[in-house]
């Protein structure tokens, strides 16, 4: 091993940024390697929202029970893309055992929350080091029900929030309206989180965090990688197109193609792409401040820095499949519903690949078999949430210290 080699992390994404800063004020000597521009691809578009609120895997008995439902309705929250099933058979079979195994979904609440618990010092930690402040807002989050039963189904969640530490409180409609002018009517109840904390530019954020990071010293590359060089049980190089560049560590956090990267490495990561949408429109009567998600229909409506931006869903898909851009038309008419009146013309439409396994887990820590290969990828749709806290604990890792019990649910191995 060359110890003057740096530690190379793949992908600059979020998360592949975020642990690259997390290194690099370790002392590492860090190059960051991605194919496009930092933060241009799945991190680019998602709903801003820090949500260390989310404890529920969304691999659990409940979403089981909706696979018909998912099977047969291309308009739901949580949906299938119809071509893409040969290739999800797989995925959708491991999913089905982790949903159903009760010992499967402990592991998953216990491990978000102390994933969740990691994100929010790591993200103020960020903040400060990067000089992020002004992309960041501290203005509350606020889940709206247009039911009591639909609130009535959250209990679970909220219950598991409440042990975790959470602070919530538990709104009428009314109470809903003052905090988001605009809203329809038909909301009867709301959940309001006021220390909920969103990005007003998720693309700004990695851009200016790779920014400080090449100043502080931390190299840039543009590159797609080929391959990599091997002694025993250690990754000596990694192989881009046009050069061999020397490793003393390897970070693999490429996202949706951390899987084929995986492939080379010899373990098995069955990530799919868990697609998301998003419109962004003209901010035309938008008198509210914080991020509004109406539970049942599974989006965020962002008041963002370029306008209102219109995200989420789930529709799960094979790699590389066409844009089903019904789903980004679905969700300005979930807008109509639950604002009348609130949002102008589309200023642009955007879909991304959001890496998820099939227990909804991320894979966080030392690669199986491998002495200096670390993993960080299958954030599904709380990549932005979790990124700073991958980024330390593969740091504190890197450095010899065990991760936390709980966090062995995360084993980038467990997949073979």
């Amino acid at each position: 091993m060359n110890a003057e080699a740096p530690v190379i992390v793949i992908g600059a994404g979020i998360v592949g940024t975020a642990t690259a800063r997390a290194l690099q004020r370790e002392g590492h000597a860090v190059t960051l390697i991605d194919s496009g521009e930092p933060g241009r691809a799945t991190s680019y578009g998602n709903a801003g929202f820090i949500a260390i609120d989310h404890v529920l895997p969304l691999a659990r008995p409940s979403t089981l029970k909706r696979v018909p439902q998912m099977l047969m309705d291309r308009n739901g929250p949580l949906t299938v893309h119809p071509p893409s099933i040969p290739a999800l058979l797989p995925w959708m079979a491991r999913f089905a055992l982790a949903a159903y195994s009760q010992e499967e979904v402990q592991k998953g609440i216990d491990s978000f929350g102390s994933l969740m618990a990691e994100a929010n010092i790591g993200w103020k930690a960020e903040i400060q080091a990067s000089g992020l402040a002004e992309l960041f807002r501290t203005k509350g989050a606020l889940y709206v029900y247009e039911s009591e039963a639909a609130f009535a189904s959250g209990a679970e969640e909220r219950a598991l929030q409440e042990a975790k530490g959470a602070v919530f409180e538990i709104i009428d409609g009314n109470r809903a309206r003052e905090l988001a002018p605009g809203l329809s009517d038909r909301i009867v109840r709301g959940v309001y989180y006021a220390h909920g904390m969103h990005t007003i530019n998720p693309y700004k954020v990695v851009s200016t965090m790779a920014e400080r990071f090449a100043t502080d010293g931390g190299r840039l590359l543009r590159g797609r990688v080929r391959g990599f060089g091997r002694d025993g049980n250690r990754v000596t190089s990694v192989e881009i197109t046009d050069q061999s560049l020397p490793a003393k560590a390897v970070v693999v956090a490429a996202g949706r193609a951390s899987s084929e990267l995986t492939r080379l490495l010899g373990f098995n990561a069955p990530l799919v792409a868990e697609r998301g949408y998003h419109v962004m429109l003209a901010p035309d009567n938008v008198r509210f401040e914080l991020p509004v998600s109406p539970a049942e229909r599974g989006f965020f409506i962002t008041p963002m820095e370029e306008g209102l931006r219109v995200a989420g869903t789930v529709e799960l898909a094979a790699p590389h499949q066409p844009p089903s851009w019904h789903r980004a038309d679905l969700l300005v008419r979930h807008l109509k519903d639950v604002f009348p009146g609130v949002g102008g013309a589309e200023q642009s439409r955007w879909i991304g690949e959001r890496p998820t396994l099939p227990d909804f887990r991320p894979a966080i820590g030392r690669a199986p078999r491998l002495a200096n290969v670390y993993c960080g990828y299958g954030h599904q749709h709380v990549g932005l949430t979790l990124a700073t806290a991958t980024g330390r604990l593969i740091a504190r890792q890197m450095a010899g210290e065990e991760l936390p019990e709980t966090l062995q649910a995360c084993d980038p191995g467990r997949f073979g």
